[in-house]
């Protein structure tokens, strides 16, 4: 048997003498478009270029706006420019407010509290009073160096010690604040600037010119509301008033300033 005749010509491969392009026969389906698959549809083109804008746009701001990207400062000026410290006004009084402040609490916030709201049958209340805040600290300079008897009528909203409790009686704290007039004005500073006071600051020589026309009162001859009124609470303080020699418009305001009740009987007395 001759095997050479059986044996495919190796040259020839499977095609036994075709000679048809693969190619070419399949042509028509190569130029279909293949049919969309759902999830796999392609990504707009402008909407590529636009994320890559972003993209490229956030790197630059962070780079130039980043801070230095430093964990505790946050800054909108370009890299390596230094953050501008906001400047916070010193306050000039601080010094005398931190003194007042100190001396108020050792001596004072025994009896009106820390927070000036005074105490019930023991000293009034200095946060909103109208003696407080009064155009000037003459009388309450006077209260502080010879203390204050009597009933006061603290705001219109509050009248201490209404009963007139002879008991109820604040004594002298010049010696026990320090019996200078740079404390006082310190403690007057601080109390008419705390706690919602809208008083201005006290000096030392508007103690000194206050307490000069009283020089000669002793320690022991507490004030009251009566003789307080009659002194102006601002400006140069002259001396008080004698009841005797008081105006019409001073013995008004005596009057206005009593309780109710008293204010009545006076009237009721004046009127046999």
């Amino acid at each position: 048997m001759n095997n050479s005749q059986e044996t495919p010509n190796a040259s020839s491969g499977l095609d036994r003498g075709e000679n048809h392009d693969v190619t070419e026969l399949h042509a028509a389906v190569l130029r279909e478009k293949p049919d969309p698959v759902e999830g796999f549809e392609p990504v707009n083109l402008w909407m590529v270029a636009g994320i890559a804008g972003l993209l490229f746009w956030g790197g630059a701001y962070l780079t130039q706006y980043s801070g230095r990207f430093e964990a505790m400062e946050f800054s909108e000026l370009p890299h390596g420019k230094p953050a501008p410290v906001a400047t916070v006004a010193a306050d000039p009084l601080a010094a005398v407010k931190r003194d007042g402040m100190i001396a108020y609490n050792a001596v004072c916030a025994l009896c009106h509290g820390e927070d000036g709201a005074g105490k019930a049958g023991v000293a009034p209340v200095l946060a909103g009073s109208d003696w407080v805040n009064a155009e000037g600290p003459n009388r309450l300079l006077r209260i502080v160096r010879h203390g204050l008897k009597g009933t006061v009528k603290v705001n219109k909203d509050v009248t201490w010690n209404p009963a007139n409790d002879a008991g109820i009686v604040m004594g002298s704290q010049w010696e026990a604040i320090g019996g200078t007039n740079e404390k006082l004005a310190a403690v007057l500073t601080y109390i008419r600037s705390s706690w919602g006071n809208t008083g201005t600051a006290v000096t030392p020589q508007m103690v000194a010119d206050g307490l000069a026309p009283v020089k000669d009162r002793s320690a022991e001859a507490n004030w009251t509301q009566e003789e307080l009124l009659q002194v102006p609470a601002g400006g140069a303080a002259a001396p008080a008033v004698a009841a005797a020699a008081a105006t019409p418009d001073q013995l008004k305001a005596q009057l206005q300033a009593l309780p109710a009740e008293q204010r009545q009987a006076i009237l009721k007395e004046l009127s046999k």
